[in-house]
């Protein structure tokens, strides 16, 4: 309907309204025919059957009054004008009866019609046998009869009678009723049609007012207005209907926009401008616009500064030849600008780029874009800094950050190279460097010192190579380097590695303290060792393992027998998890003696690796391995639970000691490991002694302090092994109380030569552990002349192969059922 045209809507709305009238005329004639249905069931039905009755219950007693007259009457003369007078009674009364039964309109009627028509007939029936006795001449019986059973039955007769009055009546007042409501609700029906039709007559009237009258008269007033000039004047808004209307409504928003675009567009022309100048004078870059005659449109102060341009030479309208007459002043950039605007104006529609560089050392980015129409437009850019950022990340994507080295990767890439261009004329060696001692100085003096003394080392590394090696740092304290040499190898990488290890191996003074490393050197050779980058990384590696095994600060060739020493160690390492499945491991145990009387005090529990094959491995040739691998923390979990298990059937007197690994003791579950053991075992928390080493310590965090404490809180014995041999184990001492402080062997071994420097470090820790009252021990004593100058010096207790040897467990339980008292090794 909305789509529709004017015409259909009116006669649409006059349709509606014939229909309404046609609703309302049926209506009222279905009223009508309501109310007269009724009023004939009353005027044709209850009426006269009423009537009827009442003449049936009239006749019926006439009829029983001249029945009582008869019996009372002697003369004959009398009673044949009786006689006659009943038999008209009774003819009135059976045609009344049957013009009643003739308007019989239901069963209920019908039923007490028959009760009633039953009841008369009984009635008669007496009467007759009334009638038969006077006719015998028994004068008496015939007025007892009619006293009695005739008058019962006539009263029953006129009872059912009533009741046929009383139903008729009803039926009567009930269709007087019924015509009453139907008048009524003729009457209320038609009242609330006609409000209805009214209504929807008003809503037919305010529909064509709102969708036809009242939008025409909108748009003939808005026409007005805009025809007088008022482009600001409101319009309805254009709908989507397609009738007349919406057509108009289109026209008239046409009209207005196009009175409005014709007014503003001159103003928007200008403001556009304006926006334009202010846009290219706050861009980030400079920018320039030229007709097609080379002339200049528009230009910003980027730009001017850019090229050193005065503020005539950029007045609008000058040619592009003018402005950059003074070009050769400015680093020579005319040509460069020329010959990119060439290429633009050959190019079509795509944006030629270029890049140069000026005489100050500037590069400038510049973009021109051909205009459609003609004319064109330049971006000039200085990407200087974003040049030397880009190279700066370049740069440190292929370096390491700390020592400004190259990293694995350039130096990947130039192995890669160097291998390309490999012939008889020149060798590539490749030496992987690995620093000694370098995890001892990072952890006692701290990462600053260690990265200090990385710098360092790699600004002694550049100093060792020529111009055409090529340095790397791999991480932590690996560093590589790539030897371009003319042949014969191996001299000239040989001469490089030692220089390397001598200079490397020179002392540092970083922050006030003197530092001494040194390197160890893997070398492989090209073509010999491999003639592809990872194949001579792994050789030099293997021979890199190779000089730390033969104890550091050495270089070593790679040959190939290493490559068999490399499987031989991954052989290693599997054996060695093999063992800790199969329980291969086991404890033996070192006694400790009372430096007075020679007694047994303790044991330390040291690991050893029953070998299936080798037989009883110390150690020293695998703890390495596990610390690497890390199996070091299972195995020493199961050392200290198993050390516990033993000692427990010992003495009570008697201690036992087990060594703790670093790596171990960093774990965060290491003391709830010992709490366990102790309580699995039910042994004396003071009879369990840690060992650990400065190692322990160098992190100096509060952890690790805190996870100390607590262990000595429950009675946990904690003593320092290896005493003397670090850089602050003095320092340790005013950190945390020890219980124990062992003496490093090397310092007793010296003690039987004479060794003043060794006796004066001994003499001094025994001096200060009796004053601050920490026990001493002193490891490797191994003869008698030793023995005597430690117990003069006053250390506590000793161990070494002089009192005792290592033994398994079962020979220390022999030692205590073969005595009854402590054992004097005497």
């Amino acid at each position: 309907m909305r789509d529709a045209s004017i015409r259909t809507k009116m006669s649409g709305a006059l349709i509606f309204v014939l229909l309404l009238i046609a609703a309302v005329s049926a209506l009222g004639v279905a009223q009508v025919v309501s109310v007269n249905r009724v009023t004939t069931e009353i005027r044709e039905v209850r009426l006269p059957q009423v009537e009827i009755l009442e003449k049936l219950r009239r006749l019926a007693l006439q009829h029983h009054l001249v029945v009582m007259r008869r019996l009372q009457v002697i003369d004959y003369r009398n009673l044949a004008e009786i006689d006659a007078s009943l038999d008209e009674t009774r003819l009135e009364l059976e045609t009344a009866a049957g013009s009643f039964k003739a308007t019989i309109r239901s069963g209920e009627e019908e039923r007490l019609f028959a009760v009633f028509s039953q009841a008369w007939a009984t009635y008669l029936a007496s009467l007759d046998r009334v009638n038969d006795a006077l006719e015998s001449g028994e004068q008496e019986e015939a007025t007892s009869l009619a006293n009695g059973t005739t008058r019962v039955e006539y009263q029953t007769a006129a009872r059912e009678l009533e009741s046929l009055i009383a139903y008729a009546k009803a039926k009567s007042e009930d269709a007087a009723a019924r015509a009453s409501t139907a008048v009524s609700r003729a009457i209320s029906q038609s009242l609330a049609l006609f409000a209805i039709a009214s209504l929807a007559a008003l809503a037919a009237i305010s529909w064509v007012r709102r969708n036809i009258s009242g939008p025409l008269r909108s748009i003939t007033l808005a026409m007005r207005r805009l025809t007088i000039g008022d482009h600001t004047t409101p319009i309805p808004e254009p709908t989507p209907r397609r009738d007349e209307i919406g057509v108009l409504l289109l026209a008239l928003s046409g009209y207005r926009d196009a009175l409005i675009h014709s007014r503003d567009f001159a103003r928007n022309a200008e403001r556009e401008w304006e926006r334009l100048r202010a846009a290219v004078a706050n861009m980030p870059v400079g920018l320039s616009m030229f007709d097609a005659d080379d002339r200049l449109i528009i230009c910003n102060r980027i730009y001017c500064e850019m090229y050193g341009l005065a503020p005539e030479d950029t007045l609008r309208g000058r040619h592009c030849d003018e402005i950059f007459a003074n070009a050769t002043r400015h680093g020579g950039i005319y040509e460069a600008f020329r010959d990119t605007l060439l290429e633009a104006r050959a190019g079509g529609d795509a944006t030629v780029h270029a890049v140069f560089e000026t005489d100050d050392d500037r590069i400038l980015a510049l973009g021109i874009q051909n205009i459609a129409g003609g004319g064109w437009v330049a971006i000039h850019e200085d990407v200087t800094a974003r040049r030397r950022v880009e190279e700066r990340i370049r740069h440190m994507a292929r370096h390491d950050a700390l020592t400004d080295l190259g990293n694995r990767l350039l130096f990947r890439d130039c192995l890669e190279e160097a291998l390309s261009g490999l012939d008889d004329r020149r060798g590539v060696a490749v030496l992987c460097i690995d620093l000694d001692r370098f995890k001892n100085v990072n952890d006692t003096l701290g990462h600053p010192v260690g990265d200090a003394l990385l710098q360092a080392v790699a600004d002694r590394l550049r100093a060792c190579i020529s111009q055409t090696d090529i340095a790397a740092r791999f991480g932590g304290d690996e560093f590589a380097i790539i030897q371009l040499a003319p042949m014969p190898q191996p001299d000239t990488a040989s001469n490089l590695a030692g220089r390397i290890v001598r200079i490397i191996g020179e002392p540092y003074e970083i922050d006030g303290q003197q530092i001494i490393i040194g390197a160890s050197v893997g070398i492989a050779i090209a073509p010999y060792d491999g003639t592809d980058p990872d194949t001579l990384l792994k050789n030099a590696d293997m021979a890199l393992y190779t000089a730390k095994a033969d104890g550091r600060g050495v270089y070593r060739f790679f040959h190939d027998e290493m490559g068999l020493r490399s499987q031989t160690r991954r052989l290693l390492e599997l054996e060695l998890r093999r063992a800790l499945m199969s329980e291969e491991l086991c404890l033996h145990y070192q006694p400790m003696f009372n430096m007075e009387n020679r007694e047994v005090i303790g044991f330390e529990a040291l690991l050893r690796w029953n070998h299936p094959i080798r037989g009883i491995v110390p150690p020293n040739e695998f703890i390495w391995l596990a610390e690497e691998v890390g199996l070091i923390l299972p195995i020493g979990q199961w050392v200290i639970e198993q050390a516990c298990r033993d000692a427990a059937a010992w003495p009570k007197h008697i201690a036992v000691a087990v060594n703790v690994s670093p790596v171990q003791f960093r774990d965060k579950g290491f003391a709830d490991q010992v709490i366990g053991a102790l309580a699995a075992s039910g042994l004396e928390a003071r009879r369990l002694e840690i060992e650990i080493t400065e190692r322990v310590l160098i992190a100096d965090t509060s952890l690790t302090l805190a996870l100390l404490q607590r262990l000595h809180e429950i009675g946990v014995r904690i003593a320092m092994d290896d005493f003397g041999t670090g850089y602050s184990s003095l320092g340790y001492l005013r950190k945390f109380h020890f219980d124990r402080i062992k003496i490093d062997r090397s310092f007793v071994a010296d003690l039987g030569e004479g060794d003043q420097e060794s006796l004066a470090i001994v003499r001094a820790v025994a001096s200060l552990s009796s004053n601050l009252n920490i026990a001493t021990t002193a490891e490797g004593v191994e003869t008698e002349q030793q023995f005597l100058r430690l117990r003069q010096e006053g250390c506590d207790t000793v161990q070494g192969f002089l009192l005792g040897r290592p033994m398994p467990v079962d020979d220390v339980v022999r030692m205590f059922a073969d005595s009854d008292s402590a054992i004097s090794a005497a």
